[in-house]
């Protein structure tokens, strides 16, 4: 029997329906409510909701039925189980639904193709295997609106699900069906059905589906007919393609490869701002492609003039600009202006085991001086969804500017000093130009092409600094704004510079004009500043403790002026700053203006206020830089963050056992544990008296962070236990059987996603093993079982895992050797492998000296890799006079045992190693 709706219960919904769209605050509300009732007790509420959306009274609202397609779509996601429970049901919903598609208004044609997408997303094709020839059935009326939005819905469908029929045979016989279908659409007299036809097959162009590519030559004859279409959306399309085939079937662009780039250079000047950035984002993809690097070579003199051209703000947004306050320093930030604040990851313990103290690892030269890698230029820097993607622009969305300036990066970074010879002469113009937007763009240009063409631009950056430095004072905010960022990009080379000509040429200006701008009436400018000067900070580093009393003056005065949104970036700024040069901020007077202003701002924060994130990170570096002259600040701060932790942990045990209860936000217990080891790290022994005069449980709170299913949280307690291992160990030992419990399982490198978990357990056991001594032995067992996997494992293993590992394995060869001897053989020649060229630091002390003592336990352990121990031996730069002694023991023991120890070991090292070898240990 089919289904009909009772007249009653169909007339009430559709006046609730309407309620529910009511400028009324308490009807709307009301009507929600009845609305999320009847979802959850009424079992044929969806049949009604297809009834309303597809079967519409006289003058019915478009809106109401709008509103019923949508919470109709919303349920099959989310109710498809209960859905699929009634087969009378899913069949009327699959039977009607369709029916949408021939309706004459365009939003009820849209939501019918969402629904019906979702329909599939849930159940699959195979479950509804009618759909795709029905909906090309469709597609092929006689009426353009009907085949519009038959194939808007297949075009739905296959970006959303697919991938379902490229896997499944059947599928592919139907694609093979309907492929030279919407090829023959895409010549419809409809503008809109072109359009639709080209999206349809530009689905499966990534997915390099043989059904489109066996027609690959028809679909590129197709693509160059309608180039010239007059309809947008078709133009737009087909750059899209372009963009998507360059990528999966450039071979078949490259014979017509100069005729593409013509027509995507001049789609880029579209009057459509979607076509211009879709031709955009063709370069932005060729720049990448490093196969064609040959054929685009060819075309860079007339790629580079119009990506500088298109790097001008528009007419429009110069116009807007123009018109607002710049100064809007005073102003409250909206809040649909601030964007939601989450804690950054942070990043697992190196290998010198206390990591720096925002948790990241550091890249050090063999001496020992940290070596800058610079700051990468690439995709994320335009990405709306990016801190630094202000630098770039004042208007926050992606678009041809940042698009052209993205794609003049990567061609500098592949191309390097080839482009300068298109760009240089232009950028020379437009840098003295009295129009500002102008000015602005070459400002931009310079900063985009820094990491690709410094060497090649060096003699001309002593005269453009100085005009980014003077830019910095410019009346309009984009220019200051660009410069900061600009001029951030080329610190590298301004503070190796400034070693030659002096501080005073550009150093000086830099840092004054940076930190000018931190302080700037323009909210953008502020956060332009603030990164500018913390990526100057990054390259300075040491050059800047002449001047920190300065420094600080100016960051703390930005306190005062800051609305809500910048605190974040100047959080960041602070917390960059202590960890290069945190060591030379311990006077009285650095501490006395840079701690008030921090300690008033946390005080001003709720618990609960999103806002602490950043402030914990930043207040977690601080701590650990400034050691036991924090000391005096310490005990309310570490007060509010074990309240703070311990209030999380119990709503997260609370919302486990009521679903009511909502989950707390993870990053408030993440920051917080961050905080406590910037503490623990920070005041070394003296954190055991905070410790154990709190109220509060921290060990057993720690342990239920270890437990925790978010690889962040876990990740942050292994560090603070390591930390605490350290420092205060008597607090930990007693519940060492505890940690172990939770420790040993995450110490597994076979998923990469949690590898930052994996690296911090497997310090924190170096850490436990090296204060246990002999009280390790019940561990050492399960301990062993897995590092010798992660040295051992073949495949990718971040080398900061493999390296931990094996300084822990050393470790418990310092108490235990006789327990890992019998192993030796199984992990030694990887040990030797990871440990060898790390620089020298107390851990690699201690692992060697375990190292000495396993292989004293167990000599012939090292017969198929003696030639390699003793290799990093020889590498050890500057072992103590205790691990010398056990060297030489060693080497004069295997010299003595090996009958030909020239020819088996010392002729297979380097020269320099061999030499070191007989001059330091005499074999």
């Amino acid at each position: 029997m089919s289904w009909s709706p009772e007249p009653l219960y169909l007339q009430e919904l559709r006046r609730v329906f309407a309620e529910s769209l009511s400028k009324d605050n308490y009807a709307r509300g009301q009507a929600t409510s009845m609305l999320e009732e009847a979802r959850r007790y009424r079992p044929d509420l969806n049949n009604y909701l297809v009834h309303i959306f597809v079967s519409p009274t006289a003058d019915e609202d478009i809106n109401l039925r709008a509103s019923a397609g949508l919470m109709l779509k919303n349920n099959i996601l989310t109710q498809y189980d209960r859905i699929e429970g009634s087969t009378e049901m899913l069949a009327y919903i699959k039977e009607n639904i369709v029916g949408g598609l021939t309706q004459p208004v365009t939003i009820i044609r849209n939501i019918t193709g969402s629904a019906i997408s979702a329909l599939v997303t849930r159940g699959g094709f195979k479950k509804w295997p009618e759909v795709l020839p029905k909906l090309l059935a469709i597609a092929e009326y006689d009426n353009a609106m009907v085949q519009e939005g038959a194939l808007s819905a297949l075009s739905k469908l296959f970006e959303d699900s697919g991938y379902q029929l490229d896997e499944d045979p059947e599928g592919q016989q139907m694609l093979e069906f309907m492929m030279p279908r919407f090829l023959e659409l895409a010549l419809s007299q409809s503008a809109k059905v072109r359009a639709q036809s080209i999206m349809c097959l530009n689905q499966f162009i990534l997915r390099k589906t043989p059904a489109l590519f066996v027609h690959i030559d028809v679909f590129l004859a197709t693509l160059f007919r309608l180039a010239v279409d007059p309809d947008p959306n078709v133009r737009r399309n087909i750059c899209n393609a372009f963009v998507m085939l360059l990528d999966a079937r450039a071979d078949k662009l490259v014979p017509h490869l100069n005729g593409i780039v013509d027509y995507t250079l001049h789609c880029m000047g579209d009057d459509d701002e979607q076509v211009a950035l879709e031709a955009g984002e063709f370069f932005f993809s060729l720049a990448e492609k490093q196969e064609l690097k040959d054929q685009t070579l060819t075309f860079l003199p007339k790629i580079i003039p119009v990506l500088l051209r298109y790097m001008v703000y528009s007419e429009s947004d110069v116009e807007r600009f123009e018109s607002m306050n710049e100064d809007d320093a005073d102003m409250e930030d909206k809040a649909e202006d601030i964007k939601p604040t989450y804690a950054k990851t942070r990043d697992a313990h190196n290998v010198s085991g206390a990591s720096s103290s925002d948790g990241q690892s550091e890249k050090r030269d063999p001496n020992g001086i940290q070596v800058d890698d610079g700051d990468d230029f690439d995709e994320d820097d335009f990405d709306d969804e990016d801190d630094d993607d202000f630098m770039m622009d004042m208007s926050p969305d992606w678009n041809l500017r940042k698009c052209s300036a993205a794609a003049l990066d990567i061609f500098a970074s592949s191309y390097h000093e080839s482009i300068l010879q298109y760009s240089i002469p232009t950028l020379q113009q437009n840098i003295v130009s009295p129009e500002w937007p102008v000015r602005e763009s070459a400002i931009l240009a310079f900063g985009a092409v820094a990491e690709g063409c410094v060497d090649g631009l060096s003699p001309f950056l002593p005269e453009v600094i100085p005009s980014f430095v003077q830019a910095l004072n410019d009346p309009m905010a984009p220019i200051r704004q660009i410069s900061c960022w600009t001029l951030g990009r080329y610190s590298s080379w301004i503070c190796f510079r400034s070693a030659d000509v002096g501080y005073e040429k550009e150093f000086i200006p830099v840092l004054q004009g940076l930190l000018k701008c931190c302080l700037d009436n323009n909210k953008k400018v502020q956060e332009a500043g603030c990164s500018g000067f913390a990526n100057f900070t990054e390259q300075a580093g040491g050059l800047l403790v002449p001047y920190l009393v300065y420094i600080l003056r100016n960051l703390t005065l930005c306190f005062q002026k800051y609305q809500s949104k910048n605190f974040t970036i100047l959080y960041d700024a602070l917390q960059t700053l202590v960890d290069k040069v945190g060591y030379a901020m311990k006077s009285k007077e650095c501490i006395d203006l840079l701690l008030p202003p921090l300690i008033e701002r946390w005080q001003k924060l709720g618990d609960d206020d999103t806002n602490l994130f950043p402030l914990l990170e930043c207040l977690s570096s601080v701590t650990a830089a400034l050691g036991e002259q924090f000391a005096p600040f310490a005990p309310p701060v570490f007060h509010r963050a074990m309240t703070i932790l311990q209030k999380n942990l119990m709503l997260v045990q609370e919302s486990m056992n009521d679903p009511t209860i909502e989950v707390p936000d993870k990053d408030f217990i993440v920051t917080t544990l961050d905080l406590l080891d910037g503490l623990v790290q920070g005041l070394g022994s003296l954190a055991a008296q905070l410790i154990n005069q709190t109220e509060y449980p921290l060990m057993q709170m720690l342990i239920m962070c270890m437990r925790d299913p978010v690889d962040e949280v876990r990740q942050s307690a292994f560090a603070l236990i390591g930390d605490m291992a350290i420092s205060t160990f008597d607090i930990v030992k007693p519940y060492v059987a505890a940690i172990m419990t939770e420790l040993i399982p995450q110490i597994d490198s076979s998923d990469p996603s949690c590898s930052a978990v994996c690296n911090n357990a497997t310090w924190a056991a170096g850490e436990i093993a090296l204060q246990m001594g002999e009280e390790i032995r019940p561990f050492v067992g399960p301990l062993m079982e897995r590092l010798v996997v992660v040295i051992a494992v073949r495949g990718y293993v971040e080398q900061t895992i493999i390296e931990n590992s094996a300084i822990t394995i050393g470790r418990l060869g310092i108490s235990c050797p006789d327990m890992i001897a019998p192993r030796l053989e199984a992990f030694a020649g990887y040990w030797c492998k990871a440990l060898r060229m790390i620089r020298d630091t107390e851990e690699k002390e201690t692992a060697f000296k375990g190292m000495c003592k396993i292989v004293a336990a167990n000599p012939t352990g090292l017969r198929d890799c003696l030639a390699e121990f003793v290799e990093a031996i020889g590498l050890y730069t500057e072992p103590t006079q205790e691990l010398v002694q056990m060297f030489a023991t060693i080497l004069e023991g295997y010299k003595n045992l090996v009958p030909d120890w020239q020819a088996v070991v010392m002729n297979r090292l380097s020269p320099e190693v061999r030499e070191s070898i007989s001059e330091r240990y005499h074999v």
